[in-house]
């Protein structure tokens, strides 16, 4: 029975232990960004920020363009609407003047009106007089006959009269009538300009706020690569200090053997100049090209140290000794592994065209106190 409890006691210690041991696992296996990977993202987040700026730019360029065209436009409707004030103006003038001209006409219909009605008066007074008051005071019949077509003729032209005058005010307020409506029309092709003023004047108003709004951008954004460009200078001497040869316990005995074996030729030497996606590049090793997979082996004897890096892609450094140490770059896959010790000769990786690369090859660089050099004087073609 003691047995039994000490067992359980046993089996319950291993449990809590392995319960621990989780809880604690994501922190002691805790992925830790590389040199190599943190410069990596710092170079995408810098390329991100500078496309980020260019569309900025570009927003603000535009919005600039915007406003110009809307200002050149606001400019000829400003001066539009100087020249139409004027026509108004001029309208309302002639519309004045046609106003008098028929208040002059109607005055005039008026007066005759009035003559017109007194001379009938007069006439109709005149008949009531007695036949023989007229033949009194008219000296014959041919006389009196006269009178009578003068007194026709008087009110035939005086009907005339009147209906001329009012012909000619009835026309004048037609005249009248079509000025109105040409001013209407004057008015609302005002009525029209000023929306469109007010239209442009907002489009204005955006376009500056959309230029403020950018110009506000690109100092946070210039200040956002001020802050970038220091982590990306303090995280390329990260990679620096990890190219730097090690500290070893053997020394290099000054010959490389090739590192792949039945492919001599080259694509590139150590100190070509040479345009990559648009950027000039001192080249710091030599190109070997070969097919994907091919085996790479180690120049000399050496202590591995590995990384990946946005330009060598998966890449293993060697440190021989002496302050020289080989990288070995845009590998497909590594057969090595941090703080591993290997001899000259042995399988280290596999050619690839990982990190910043344009087809299947191995970069091969020689560093000697952290310095990149040709690696010719140290080579030894193996056949």
């Amino acid at each position: 029975m003691e047995k039994h409890k000490k067992a359980v006691r046993i089996v319950c210690l291993v449990l809590a232990a392995l319960m621990i041991l989780s809880l604690g696992a994501p922190v002691l296996f805790a992925y830790a960004e590389t040199p190599a990977e943190r410069l990596e993202r710092l170079r995408q987040e810098l390329d991100d920020l500078k496309a980020e700026t260019e569309q900025i730019e570009h927003n603000k360029e535009k919005a600039e363009q915007t406003k110009q065209y809307y200002q050149a436009q606001a400019n000829n409707l400003k001066a539009q609407m100087v020249a139409l004030k004027e026509e108004i103006e001029a309208q309302i003038v002639s519309i004045n003047l046609k106003n008098a001209e028929i208040a002059e006409k109607a005055a005039s219909v008026l007066y005759q009106k009035e003559m017109f009605e007194q001379r009938l008066k007069s006439m109709y007074e005149l008949s009531r007089q007695s036949n023989l008051a007229i033949l009194f005071g008219i000296e014959d019949l041919s006389q009196m006959l006269r009178f009578s077509e003068n007194l026709q003729q008087i009110t035939q032209r005086d009907t005339e009269l009147v209906r001329c005058l009012r012909a000619e005010q009835a026309a004048l307020e037609e005249q009248r009538a079509e000025l109105d409506a040409q001013l209407a029309v004057l008015s609302d092709h005002e009525q029209e300009l000023t929306d469109t003023a007010v239209a442009y004047s907002n489009a204005i108003q955006q376009a500056d706020a959309a230029i403020t709004a950018a110009e506000a951008d690109l100092i946070a954004k210039d200040e956002e690569e001020k802050e970038l460009r220091e982590l990306y200078a303090q995280a390329q001497k990260e990679w620096e200090s990890w190219a730097r040869a090690e500290q070893v316990d053997f020394e290099f005995d000054g010959v490389f053997s090739w590192p792949l074996p039945g492919y001599y030729n080259l694509t590139s030497d150590f100190g070509t100049t040479r345009v990559i996606y648009g950027v000039k590049d001192v080249h710091r090793g030599m190109d070997i090209p070969a097919p994907a997979g091919t085996r790479i082996y180690a120049a000399a004897d050496g202590t591995v140290s590995t990384n990946n890096h946005w330009s060598y892609g998966i890449s293993v450094k060697l440190s021989h000794g002496n302050g020289v140490a080989t990288i070995y770059g845009h590998m497909i896959e590594r057969a090595v592994n941090n703080g591993d010790y290997v001899s000259k000769g042995q399988l280290i990786g596999y050619v690839g065209s990982t990190g910043r690369s344009t087809g299947n090859h191995l970069h091969f660089e020689v560093n000697v106190n952290n310095t990149p050099v040709s690696a010719w004087p140290y080579l030894k073609k193996d056949a």
